[in-house]
């Protein structure tokens, strides 16, 4: 029995060796890489062969024809009017102190200005891959300029970081969503077969870089990448029924266009991500799924965001544009910010802060009163003849005001303001009877039919759906802006509307500062008395503060303020009509996170109707009190709060996920 056993052990030890023979050998990392740079030189050499040797007619490969430049300039394309205006009056300064082959980055003495005012001053900036930043400040601190001042090489960026910058909406042309989505790939690849073969020929091949490059290009390998790039589309809401993928892009809407920007960004991955409010255009189901889709992101990305949800699922760090000490008179970031890190996401953030105050707050008042009581017992003794126990305390209360710590800068809201509300009239004061609309007038095409609702003084309705489905069309058709195609609506004649919309700041005149196109928009004789509303130029400045306007940026171009800030001063003109419903389409966009919870409260303690559509989870859960679904060319009720929404979003976007490309 043993023998047998003996020859079956011995038996099947020697089908185990044949079958590791047989078994190719596992690759070591060390040796992966010497392969693969084995084959890039191949490549290379192929390449360069073959280039000697072209003919008039011949084909070439993707460097053949490459822009150099174009890598050298980095990747933020081109620039608005907008962009080009705050770009030609913005200066930047910082020294990069990491080393040039590296994908970490760092950058000391960076230092930032626009048209003369000092935005951030002498700090350092580090970006490292494998974090997630969620740049925050105050609107007008500079967020936007700090992203754009790495993407437009403001800043020394090494030429063999790969970037994207989502600032701007993919253009109109004769391309299909995925299509475009995929050229750009095509066209990074150009770019950095370029920067390899100039960086081997002018370095050697021996250059750290090229090893960066070269993974980046094995990475970015555009075969078999259209399942990919349409998973992503999906992701962000195209579809067949209501915007395919595949339709051109001349025949997009500029919102559809800047998701096909976004789209491009996920699709590449690059090694640092710059997204300045990438959930503007989206609406709340596409927010769910970029979350979690950037929540993975494995390289580095630096998120600007006025959403404490989407800043709490992505981030792994928060940045915040601290105000540097000020004076009274100038208000808050009037000499700049320093960027001051932390670990840990928005929430995480709030909280060390908070206690980093109210220590600072604790120690700033115990040092008062000591000094205090020094101060009493020196003018008590020098008053009593006891000169000398004067003298000795006086010497120690001079020490502690030498060595006394600053009053602390406890954060105060930046938007403070109310919406005036008209004499309060009976419901309905906005019925809908049997409505039906289509902007074809084709009963085929109706997006809603036999719609019969109500909007009174005392609605709080926030309007969620795919985007496409109607939500602004519902709110053109209460302002009258459209007028249905079958069917009534009832307006009450007495009530008038507030209005904010997505183009609102498209009537602010850059050229002008905020306190000259508001006395001119709204002269003396128009302002109705006995509200506490402004009348002169006095008055006008008080009152723009309290929009978080210092008395420098009141006096500065329109033109040279922030999106954030236009925003503010649109609220502020909102601010001067009474009304008796809002109706609040995306008023969130641009504001920071401060002023979303300062128009949250002024909407809560509006005493008319309300009807918003948004797509940032705070502000609905903070004054909503019916969730309307617009879906199947009818609105229902959600029973339930906007988070229970939330968790069936998430559960319907799981069958978008993608997994990240591992990054090495």
């Amino acid at each position: 029995m043993a023998t047998g056993m003996a020859a079956a052990i011995a038996k099947a030890d020697a089908i185990r060796k044949a079958s590791e023979a047989e078994k190719p050998k596992k690759e070591t990392k060390k040796e992966a890489k010497l392969r693969k740079k084995k084959e890039r030189e191949a490549r290379r050499a192929a390449r360069k062969a073959k280039k000697a040797g072209v003919d008039v007619g011949a084909t070439k490969t993707f460097a053949d024809d490459a822009d150099l430049s174009s890598v050298e300039k980095g990747n933020a394309g081109k620039l608005t009017s907008e962009q080009a205006r705050t770009a030609a009056v913005r200066a930047v300064t910082g020294v990069l102190s990491s080393k040039p082959e590296e994908r970490d980055l760092k950058f000391d003495a960076f230092s930032l200005m626009v048209g003369g005012n000092h935005l951030v001053t002498d700090c350092s900036m580090n970006l490292n891959q494998g974090c997630r930043y969620g740049l925050i400040g105050a609107n007008g601190s500079g967020k936007s300029n700090v992203l754009a001042a790495l993407a437009q090489l403001d800043l020394p960026v090494p030429d063999h970081i790969d970037m994207y910058h989502l600032h701007e909406e993919a253009p109109a042309t004769d391309q299909t969503g995925v299509e475009a989505v995929i050229a750009h790939v095509k066209e990074e690849v150009t770019k950095l077969e370029a920067l390899a073969e100039h960086i081997a020929e002018t370095s050697g091949p021996e250059d750290e870089r090229l090893i960066n490059i070269y993974e980046r290009l094995d990475e970015l390998d555009p075969s078999g990448s259209e399942p990919r790039a349409r998973k992503i589309l999906s992701g962000l809401g195209f579809c067949d029924r209501l915007i395919p993928m595949d339709r051109k892009t001349k025949h997009m809407s500029g919102g559809w266009r800047m998701r096909i920007s976004l789209a491009k960004a996920l699709f590449a991955a690059p090694s640092l991500l710059l997204l300045d409010e990438p959930t503007n255009h989206l609406d709340l189901e596409a927010c769910v799924w970029l979350e979690e889709h950037l929540a993975n992101y494995p390289k580095c990305l630096l998120l600007v965001s006025h959403s404490e949800d989407f800043l709490n699922a992505v981030c792994t760090h928060t940045i915040w544009l601290k105000p540097n000490p000020f004076h009274i008179s100038e208000g808050v970031g009037s000499r700049g910010c320093t960027l001051k890190y932390y670990g840990g996401n928005y929430e995480t953030f709030m909280k060390v802060t908070g206690e980093e105050e109210r220590v600072q707050a604790r120690a700033y008042e115990k040092q008062q009163a000591d000094m205090e009581k020094l101060a009493t017992f020196v003018r008590v003794n020098k008053a009593n003849g006891k000169a000398s126990s004067a003298k000795s305390k006086r010497r120690v209360l001079e020490k502690i005001q030498d060595e006394a710590v600053d009053k602390p800068m406890i954060r105060e809201p930046s938007l403070v303001f109310r919406f005036p509300e008209m004499t309060r009239l009976p419901p309905p004061v906005m019925p809908f009877d049997k409505v039906s609309f289509s902007y074809s007038g084709k009963k085929e095409d109706y997006l809603y039919q036999d719609l019969s609702i109500a909007v009174d003084f005392d609605s709080r309705i926030a309007l969620v759906g795919p985007n496409g489905c109607g939500k602004s069309t519902l709110l053109k058709l209460m302002t009258g802006e459209l007028r249905p195609t079958e069917g009534t609506i009832k307006t009450a004649p007495k009530l008038r509307l507030g209005q904010y919309h997505q183009h609102s700041a498209d009537v602010l005149d850059l050229d002008a500062s905020p306190l000259a196109f508001m006395l001119k928009r709204f002269p003396p004789h128009t302002v109705p008395r006995g509200m506490g509303l402004p009348r002169s130029a006095e008055n006008w400045s008080s009152y723009l503060t309290n929009f978080g306007f210092h008395r420098s940026n009141q006096t500065s171009p329109i033109g040279l303020l922030s999106d954030g800030q236009r925003s503010r001063l649109v609220f502020a003109m909102l601010a001067m009509n009474p009304c008796g419903v809002l109706l609040l389409d995306e008023p969130t966009n641009h504001l920071d996170i401060d002023a979303v919870g300062g128009l949250a409260r002024a909407i809560k303690a509006f005493q008319g109707g309300v009807v918003l559509v948004s797509h940032d989870f705070r502000l609905i859960d903070l004054v909503a009190k019916e969730i309307w679904v617009c879906e199947k060319k009818g609105v229902t009720r959600f029973n339930g709060a906007i988070r229970d929404y939330k968790k069936i979003l998430a559960k319907d976007m799981l069958k978008h996920r993608i997994m990240q490309r591992s990054f090495n």
